[in-house]
């Protein structure tokens, strides 16, 4: 003899068949038992210090995009300072993400010089930041 099933709705309990009753459980079940695993799978900050691992602060964090933006405007005020040229090969390597073998073939610019030109400007864009 089968257990007599039932689910609440609306704050009644309705008799439902076995199947019925499993199908309306389930999701209600995985849900539990994800946060289970979920939770016992969770560490604190200070497990993960006690650990090893180094904990971040709000600070720090806040420095690294003070420090990021500040690089991107001085890059960016170099790219500003290169000529067409270079300005182009860098576009299309770093920006585009066109390989040196694919603009190469595109501009009918040998690969090898491609490869001089851009450590030559990579060098320029370094100095043109060092300087500011």
């Amino acid at each position: 003899m089968s257990k007599k099933r039932f689910v609440r709705i609306d704050g009644k309990d309705i008799p439902v068949s076995e199947d019925i009753y499993y199908a309306f459980k389930r999701p209600a079940w995985r849900e539990r038992k994800r946060r289970q695993v979920r939770a016992e799978k969770e560490l604190s900050l200070e497990a993960f210090a006690d650990a090893g691992f180094e904990i971040f602060s709000e600070q720090v964090l806040v420095d690294e995009i003070v420090e990021d933006k500040l690089l991107l405007d001085m890059l960016s005020k170099a790219l500003e300072e290169l000529t067409e040229e270079e300005r182009f090969l860098i576009d299309e390597l770093f920006f585009n993400g066109k390989s040196e073998r694919k603009l190469s073939k595109e501009t009918g610019v040998p690969r090898k010089t491609l490869a001089y030109r851009k450590i030559k400007v990579l060098n320029k864009l370094r100095r043109l930041i060092e300087k500011m």
